[in-house]
């Protein structure tokens, strides 16, 4: 039986279990896989996990960050642990740009605008990094800054067009949707939420229809992004058309 789970705080919604069952029974591997719901100190308990005969394990909301510096990683986020705890990599951007193609969405050829600099955002930037421009916006100004200074492919959002907007903050106040009404979305462009089970997948819908554009929610990414660990882990990768078809019918 390999010991697999998701690391993270106040997690008790994560659909990581049902999708790391399905990739299980897909490819015939014995796994468990739980949730860790943890308060405080991932580190020591990633070490006790992994000492304990722990295989692989997610890491989740708020800790992609910590986990990252802990192992020395030239990334600012993690998300997945492997080879029994020696090693560890972001699978988030790699699974966004996965969605993006199976939903025939051209990224490479757009202008694309990511507001929400922390956790999987850091990720997704580094693998979109080939399409047309980059903007980026930002509850807090200085985090703007910071990050075109490191990377000079990033622009900051001065209300330029753009074709596709993705939002990669866990929540959305009232002022902050404000700011998503008057961000300037070409016709026929799409508006992705990162999140899955949450208030502003409601919200930016909502927007998303009063503008005529195309709304997508974060569970097709969770699916993908949660292949690639699982190729990581076990040098083979499932088929993810399936179990994205049973978690959209929830959604």
């Amino acid at each position: 039986m390999f010991k697999l789970g998701v690391l993270g705080k106040d997690i008790g919604y994560s659909l990581s279990p049902k999708i790391h069952l399905a990739f299980a029974k897909q490819l015939n591997y014995p796994i468990e896989y739980l949730i860790y719901d943890v308060d405080k100190d991932p580190i020591s308990f990633i070490s006790n996990f992994f000492s304990e005969g722990g295989f692989g394990l997610n890491i989740t909301k708020p800790y992609k960050n910590i986990v990252a510096h802990e192992f020395n990683s030239d990334l600012e986020s993690v998300n997945c642990i492997y080879e029994k705890g020696l090693k560890a990599k972001s699978t988030d951007g790699i699974g966004l740009v996965n969605d993006l193609k199976s939903r025939n969405i051209d990224y490479k050829n757009m202008n694309i605008l990511v507001y929400g600099l922390g956790g999987a955002a850091n990720s997704i930037l580094r693998t979109i990094s080939t399409c047309k421009k980059i903007y980026i916006t930002n509850r807090t100004l200085n985090k703007i800054t910071n990050i075109t200074k490191k990377r000079n492919n990033l622009l900051q959002y001065n209300g330029e067009d753009v074709d596709l907007i993705i939002n990669c903050a866990s929540s959305l106040d009232l002022n902050t949707l404000k700011d998503f009404e008057h961000f300037s979305l070409k016709q026929d462009g799409h508006i992705y939420d990162i999140n899955y089970a949450n208030t502003t997948n409601l919200n930016l819908k909502t927007l998303a229809d009063s503008k005529n554009v195309n709304f997508h929610n974060g569970a097709g990414m969770l699916v993908e992004q949660a292949a690639e660990c699982f190729h990581l882990w076990f040098n083979e990768k499932p088929n993810t058309n399936e179990v994205k078809t049973q978690l959209n019918e929830g959604f």
